[in-house]
């Protein structure tokens, strides 16, 4: 009952819109809404996870300095924790969100994790949003 409700109050809005001019007149608004759906459609569920775990794991302080300091060299998981002055559960817990985002890649050497940005495109995304961000700001 209540998903309908809020179909019918969505559809009212967009007719509005349609009758108003503000929006794509040449169609109804049951049309409309669907042309918008199928926007959402053109990409799968799993890339959508995989898009979401991407850009949260660009969500934090400390995983964005932890790129910035892989950006131009392997590092060794504890030199990033001595960098950043944090301990080895959290570095190892940030590492992880990096790595399981496809962020990071690493490889063991005896006991020691070393890690590398995994691809030059991801270091280009990190330069240019930089540059957007300070030109911006």
């Amino acid at each position: 009952m209540l998903v309908n409700v809020s179909s019918a109050i969505a559809q009212a809005r967009v007719k509005r819109l349609i009758n108003l001019g503000l929006v794509d007149s040449s169609c109804t608004p049951i049309e409309r809404i669907a042309q918008l759906r199928s926007r959402t459609k053109e990409i799968d569920e799993r890339t959508f996870r995989e898009l979401e775990a991407f850009f949260s794991a660009l969500g934090d302080t400390t995983r964005l300095k932890i790129l910035k300091l892989i950006a131009n060299e392997e590092l060794c998981s504890c030199e990033v924790m001595a960098a950043l002055e944090l301990t080895q559960p959290t570095t190892s817990h940030h590492l992880g969100i990096l790595e399981r985002a496809g962020l990071l890649s690493s490889r063991r050497n005896g006991k020691w994790v070393f890690y590398q940005i995994a691809s030059p495109k991801i270091q280009t995304l990190i330069s240019k949003s930089v540059s957007l961000i300070e030109e911006t700001g």
